[in-house]
């Protein structure tokens, strides 16, 4: 990642079904930590070999850009699978791709979404512009 995701991190967690679109800028496979003091989640590269932090899990960090700023979204395996299938349609044919979350049972699951760009290909007309003034 260009910029440390240790400071100023936002995390994207838009309203259930919300669909957001997004551009990916960055996905890496990280260490996600609980550190009960601070009260905040910390990411190494290797797996940390200390008992001051709880919750060590092996995540993959994506970094978005949203339609208000750059954010983070921590992926499961599982949810990375989703992003995957998403992100190769994405790259094959454009279009846009969209992250919404989804509650299932007390978790809210991550979603990627693929809408194709619009085939805009078609006869070109010309006109004068000044017809379309008046």
């Amino acid at each position: 990642m260009t910029e440390s995701p240790f400071i100023g991190r936002n995390y994207l967690k838009p309203p259930e079904n919300e669909r957001v679109p997004i551009v990916v800028l960055d996905f890496n496979k990280m260490y996600a930590c609980w550190l009960p003091g601070l009260r905040y989640t910390l990411y190494f590269d290797e797996e940390p070999q200390t008992e001051e932090l709880k919750r060590i899990r092996e995540i993959i960090l994506l970094e978005v850009f949203s339609t208000d700023g750059k954010y983070l979204i921590e992926l499961t395996a599982e949810d990375f699978e989703g992003f995957e299938t998403a992100y190769s349609l994405f790259s094959t044919y454009g279009g846009e791709m969209f992250f919404y979350r989804r509650k299932e049972g007390r978790r809210m699951k991550k979603y990627f979404d693929f809408k194709p760009k619009k085939n805009t290909s078609g006869p070109i007309r010309k006109y004068n512009a000044a017809d379309n003034i008046f």
